[in-house]
């Protein structure tokens, strides 16, 4: 009995999880053709979630077009962010790069996260807009957005299927 317990109580933490998915599609970029990345969330673009978590932030400063303004990373970088190495360029204070501008320009608007590796997960957390942080007069709380808690056997799954592709 006390087995049959435990496997439910990995089952329900395990149909708690988010699932990630990241596909790789063209888009052009200042009349250039790209190749991006798309990151879902449980079948949601991450995109489509932030820019409704927000909406609220961007029309209380005036600029409601600002929210969610966000494109996809080349997916090499976002390969080597979401590996979160230490000698990653794309970091700061311990997040890594996973969005940044739709203009195309590197670091224009970048959206960061955390990533922990804690047991059998992996664990966005921590989320900041640089240009909207703790020190900016215009601070966005993302404090109520996520964490994305991800199997780490899936997650690993996926950025393999991302380095086949590079």
């Amino acid at each position: 009995m006390v087995a049959f317990t435990n496997l439910v109580k990995t089952l329900i933490i395990y149909l708690k999880m988010n699932r990630l998915q990241i596909k790789i599609q063209e888009v052009q970029v200042n009349e250039l053709n790209q190749f991006v990345t798309k990151i879902l969330i449980d079948g949601t673009d991450l995109i489509v979630l932030l820019s409704e978590f927000e909406k609220p932030f961007a029309k209380k400063e005036g600029c409601p077009d600002i929210a969610g303004q966000y494109g996809g990373l080349n997916p090499r970088t976002l390969y080597k962010n979401l590996l979160n190495l230490t000698d990653n360029s794309n970091s700061n204070n311990n997040k890594s790069d996973i969005l940044d501008c739709d203009c195309g320009v590197w670091g224009c608007w970048a959206f960061m996260t955390k990533i922990e590796n804690v047991n059998n997960k992996i664990i966005w957390t921590d989320f900041e807009q640089l240009h909207r942080g703790k020190d900016s007069h215009n601070h966005w709380n993302y404090s109520k957005f996520g964490p994305f808690e991800f199997n780490k056997s899936e997650y690993n799954s996926e950025l393999e299927k991302l380095r086949n592709q590079l």
